[in-house]
């Protein structure tokens, strides 16, 4: 019985310490009155001071060609209201008040790099403008949450695309002058606790600074967006790199196949296929990312690469025709002549240093074949000399390109992986 008697005493004391509807209407018709383009201060020359944090949802898109990020963003406004404020025992303690946005002092609050409108407020409807409410405790102190999706510039920084990096920024600003509202940040750092991951970006890192000069306050949240390299990689970094190695074997292909002209020129013909995709992809702007210049010196070696392969076939049955004219011809011709003797000459020597004792056969094999290769018994042009010295034209071509490639790729990976 005595604990039915103290549960009961408990329960009614309950009840008489909640607010009831005449509690809470009573209230809401006290802060009718107070108007709401009043700024919330006893002394209206004391600026306010508002708090405030940002929590990224998502992030929608970022455009490097237009310089457009799409953000969902929840950012947190925090001041003190002296004149919304109250006792609790005089309304059935009452701790919590939430009041339209439409019915109190808000502030403007506008983002500064914003692409088309700058205001932060985005309502669907009326109902959604009018179920947005501002949370006041007993003390004063508000809290407001705002929602937004905008679009911010960015430029873009495709030096190392498609490892690239680029710093934006989400720029808040109050139209109110400096003493009447002050913005400040309620946090050095973004909430990135709940933000939902994007397929192709990434934020490296983030940091809030804070502005204040005598027109205007602004919070300024600063965002590294890095990309997620590995789709671009796979599907554009690697078969570049992939076909200016087979490029290389225009050189491997014989004369006589026919193939050397075609394939030079559907090979030319994919780099230039690949720089419209790259083209598409990063902006019109003076920063040339690495990727586009490795590019385009393919492009480059892909044209001399088919010169070369051209000329090659159009040496290749000038000689068979037995027409030996031609400055570029003799040119290669007494060229390798010369690199044929002294391989000659360092290769006996290297037999001398490394056999003592040859074989009969051997001897006269090597006799014959310094008669027909010597060119200090005859300044003709042999059968053998000029198939050599096509033999020599793609082993030049084909060693510069590749040492030319692998330069280049030695280069592009050094710069990237020394990006700060």
């Amino acid at each position: 019985m005595l604990f039915v008697c103290a549960g009961s005493i408990i329960y009614l004391v309950s009840l008489s310490l909640c607010a009831t509807f005449d509690d809470v209407t009573n209230l809401e018709q006290r802060f009718k009155k107070i108007s709401p383009n009043i700024r919330p201060r006893f002394n209206q020359t004391e600026p306010v001071a508002i708090g405030v944090d940002m929590m990224l949802d998502s992030i929608k898109d970022y455009d490097e060609v237009s310089g457009t990020l799409t953000v969902l963003a929840t950012y947190v406004l925090k001041w003190h209201d002296e004149l919304r404020n109250w006792n609790q025992s005089e309304y059935g303690n009452l701790s919590l008040m939430r009041t339209p946005i439409l019915e109190t002092w808000i502030p403007k609050i506008l983002i500064r790099n914003m692409v088309s409108k700058k205001s932060v407020f985005f309502f669907d409807n009326d109902v959604d403008t009018r179920t947005t409410y501002i949370r006041y405790n007993s003390s004063g102190h508000v809290t407001f949450l705002v929602e937004s999706l905008h679009e911010c510039s960015c430029s873009a920084e495709v030096m190392y695309f498609p490892f690239d990096s680029h710093a934006c920024a989400i720029e808040l600003l109050t139209v109110d002058f400096n003493n009447e509202v002050q913005f400040r940040p309620l946090s050095k750092e973004i909430y990135l606790n709940y933000a939902r991951s994007n397929a192709e970006w990434t934020v490296k890192s983030d940091f809030v600074e804070n502005d204040l000069s005598e027109y205007y306050s602004m919070v300024k949240f600063n965002m590294i967006l890095s990309r997620k390299p590995r789709f671009l990689f796979l599907n554009l970094v690697v078969p570049v790199i992939f076909l200016s190695f087979v490029n290389l074997l225009v050189f491997c292909l014989p004369v006589a196949s026919g193939e050397r002209a075609s394939m030079s020129f559907t090979v030319l013909l994919t780099f230039v296929v690949f720089i419209s995709m790259v083209t598409n992809i990063l902006p019109t702007s003076d920063d040339i990312s690495l990727f586009n210049v490795f590019l385009q010196i393919q492009l480059f070696c892909s044209i001399l690469i088919t010169f070369c392969a051209v000329w090659s076939i159009s040496n290749y049955h000038r000689f068979d025709e037995k027409d030996k004219g031609g400055v570029m011809a003799n040119i290669l011709i007494k060229a390798s002549r010369l690199f044929r003797k002294r391989f000659k000459i360092n290769k006996n020597q290297t037999d001398v240093l490394g056999e003592k004792r040859m074989l009969d056969d051997v001897n006269k094999n090597r006799q014959q074949l310094d008669a027909n290769v010597n060119d200090n018994i005859s300044n003709e042009v042999t059968l053998e000399e000029i198939r050599y010295s096509q033999y020599f034209f793609d082993e030049i071509c084909f060693k510069t390109f590749t040492f030319v490639l692998v330069l280049q790729l030695v280069i592009y990976s050094i710069m990237l992986f020394c990006r700060s």
